[in-house]
């Protein structure tokens, strides 16, 4: 088994740019443990893609970075493993794993089952204050477009879903969304192209109008249209990036 290369490249992008672990900062504090801390850091950094797929992740390097010992790095390590964020190959090192095409066909599959279920539950009590709230998320979304703001831009996505997921009342279901979702996070966040977000906007305000009708229908056919969008931008990308995925 040979090294996985990083992958790329990529377009005029509006997605985070890759920084190395040497980039990275973790202060540690007395909440946790110390292998609870360095996973949660580098955990954030793959899915964020300040660590890209392919770039390596040194023990010797993170403990140096960090200032901690080996054991909890390494137990960090064995978790992001286990998590299928991380590869380790026997003799040669670990590496922040690739973006999977079967990972994310699975990770699309259980969010829009998810959320088009908590839709029909939302749309039975919907409310123009709820509206109101998520337009003005909207609005948001659309101000950090402006300045050219990636994080601030991911940041208002989520808060978009998790809101619109959270008005049904079932936030046990939003976590399950958001554990399953991180191939997917990880997509957006790499692939991301500037010229596609302004049509984030108008999806989601289809699914609000649809809601604010009592379309329940046309909400659902909204949200699922947008959802499958990452399908759509997999397709239209170059063949030479797609091969990038591997199966």
């Amino acid at each position: 088994m040979t090294k996985p290369p990083p992958q790329g490249p990529r377009g005029k992008l509006f997605g985070a740019s890759a920084q190395g672990l040497e980039e990275l900062e973790l202060v540690l504090g007395r909440n946790g443990s110390v292998s609870d801390q360095v996973h949660d850091a580098l955990r954030r950094a793959i899915i964020e893609v300040r660590l890209a797929p392919g770039a390596p992740i040194s023990e010797n390097s993170i403990c140096r970075q960090f200032a901690v010992s080996r054991t909890p790095v390494r137990s960090a390590i064995q978790r992001l493993s286990e998590e299928g964020l991380v590869d380790i190959l026997p003799q040669r090192g670990s590496y922040v794993a690739p973006l999977r095409l079967g990972n994310l066909r699975d990770s699309h599959f259980i969010r829009r089952s998810l959320e088009l279920a908590l839709l029909r539950e939302t749309a039975a009590i919907w409310t123009p204050e709820m509206s109101q709230t998520l337009r003005d998320i909207v609005e948001k979304q659309r101000q950090v477009i402006a300045a050219e703001d990636p994080d601030g831009f991911f940041l208002a996505d989520e808060e978009f879903h998790r809101t619109l997921a959270g008005f049904s009342g079932r936030a046990g279901v939003w976590d399950a969304i958001q554990a399953a979702k991180v191939s997917l996070t990880r997509f957006y966040r790499y692939w991301a192209q500037a010229d596609r977000l302004p049509d984030v906007l108008t999806e989601h305000l289809a699914v609000l109008d649809a809601l604010d009708r009592g379309d329940v229908d046309g909400a659902e056919e909204a949200l699922a249209t947008h959802l499958d969008m990452a399908f759509v931008i997999f397709d239209q990308m170059p063949e030479e990036d797609r091969k990038q995925l591997p199966v």
